[in-house]
């Protein structure tokens, strides 16, 4: 069963976040939504102003009681964001106002907009599909500039462009195949089997290319967890504090300042970084500090990458020994890159040798000095986006849905180029183009379940 009944009711919900600002907007949509907001204002709205901002009192349908000055906005359909009347009322942003509205348009015939419901109803009434409605949330949720970009290209269609081309391709092979069927005892041949392989080859190559954006789209979605390691008063703390651009982390000569993890939010180059500043690794018999290397080991385990951190201008001590051997344990799972800090103040030649040998990325930086620390953020942007080319790409699928249904897809134009090579009859090879063509329908929506679209929906904020 679908969730959401999107041509049966009207729908509200507030569109804006709660909190102190000046106005707060109130969405109404659905075939009851202009009888409703006329049965609350003063100023009757009507189809002549549509799009236009109407200055009315808004009051309560039984006394006629004043709740709020508002501004009335109304989208006929179908030039609406859903594609049904929609209503859109900006009063101030005060909750009680807001309650009080909601209260009075329910009184009147409307119900609780589900989160997503207004874009459901978007897609539903073919306003964009799929794969536009799925970029509204991206939009809402980008963290970063490029991230930001990325959605607004989906948001403008790009994707959906990009994916009905391949799918035009598919089609016209499919044409071709069933023209072959179609005049097989006439022995006329539309294309020959070879030159049809090669151009599905090509479709293949063309999916690939798009899959494989979707790890630097990952990044620019999601962020990366990146975890500073090392021993007490190595610089974990400032170096934290540098990339941040301020102070956040308690920077202390002492030994131990830093007891527990500390996560903060920051941007490198574009990718969103949960970076973590952890308590040091050294041998203690403080309890509070035996804990805080206890969570540190255990961040290890989900972090993307991690910055391990020693003094490039001292021995190595007991301390590094040890981290040196987490290194070697994790070096399979965790991408890490090390770091001789603290070089203004000279290079102990028998620890930079060391660190060399470790046969991880390895770079000489000074927190104090401020050196070398382009050059770290630049490494760690390598290590996380192995193809640099990524970046040039137009088109980076974030979702794992799309990246899973151009796995599909490409799977079943490979069991047609298999069979194309092995001369199975059309019949065989015009199912698995068929099939082909459904599974992109998926990501543009013509093909896509009831429990994938209640999913996705259900993923969006209550207002959208």
């Amino acid at each position: 069963m679908m969730k959401y009944f999107y041509n049966e009711d009207t729908i509200v919900a507030l569109s804006t976040p709660l909190g102190n600002g000046a106005i707060a907007v109130i969405r109404m949509s659905g075939k009851s939504a202009l009888l409703i907001t006329n049965n609350l204002v003063r100023q009757k709205v009507t189809t002549n102003n549509a799009r236009r901002a109407i200055f009315t009192e808004l009051c309560d349908f039984e006394d006629q009681n004043l709740i709020d000055e508002v501004v009335i906005t109304f989208f006929n359909l179908p030039k609406s964001y859903t594609g049904e009347d929609v209503v859109e009322i900006s009063c101030h942003c005060n909750p009680l106002i807001i309650d009080s509205i909601i209260r009075e348009t329910i009184k009147l015939g409307a119900r609780i907009a589900e989160p997503g419901e207004f874009t459901f109803r978007a897609f539903m009434n073919n306003k964009f599909d799929l794969s536009r409605a799925e970029a509204v949330a991206e939009v809402i949720q980008a963290r970063t500039r490029q991230s930001l970009n990325q959605s607004m290209r989906h948001l403008e269609g790009r994707l959906f462009e990009n994916i009905t081309k391949i799918k035009n391709e598919i089609l016209s092979y499919l044409s071709l195949v069933e023209i072959n069927l179609d005049f097989s005892d006439e022995e006329i041949v539309a294309l020959p089997l070879i030159e049809l392989n090669s151009r599905i080859e090509n479709t293949i190559n063309r999916l690939h290319r798009l899959k494989n954006t979707y790890d630097y789209g990952r990044l620019l979605r999601e962020g990366i967890k990146l975890l500073l390691i090392g021993k007490a008063n190595v610089g974990k703390s400032s170096l934290l504090n540098l990339l941040l651009g301020k102070e956040r982390a308690i920077v202390s000569n002492i030994p131990g300042t830093t007891r527990d993890y500390l996560e903060v939010g920051l941007q490198i180059d574009g990718i969103a970084v949960q970076a973590v500043d952890t308590a040091g690794i050294r041998h203690t018999t403080d309890t509070v500090e035996v804990i805080g290397v206890s969570r540190t080991l255990e961040q290890l385990k989900s972090s993307d990458i991690a910055i391990c951190i020693f003094e490039g201008n001292l021995p190595l001590s007991e301390d590094d020994d040890k981290l040196i051997e987490i290194l070697a344990y994790s070096r399979e799972r965790i991408r890490f890159v090390v770091v001789a800090n603290k070089i203004d103040l000279g290079e102990n030649k028998n620890t930079i040798e060391k660190l060399e040998s470790l046969s991880f990325p390895f770079l000489k930086v000074s927190v104090m000095a401020k050196k070398g620390i382009n050059k770290l953020k630049k490494e760690l942007k390598r290590q996380l986006l192995r193809d640099q080319s990524l970046e040039a790409e137009e088109i980076v699928i974030t979702s794992s849905r799309h990246r899973n249904v151009i796995e599909a897809t490409i799977a079943a134009l490979r069991h047609a180029s298999n069979a194309l090579r092995k001369n199975s009859t059309e019949e065989i090879i015009s199912v698995d183009l068929r099939l082909a063509l459904d599974k992109l329908g998926e990501i543009t929506g013509e093909t896509t379940s009831e429990d994938i679209l209640n999913h996705i929906f259900q993923n969006f904020c209550i207002g959208k």
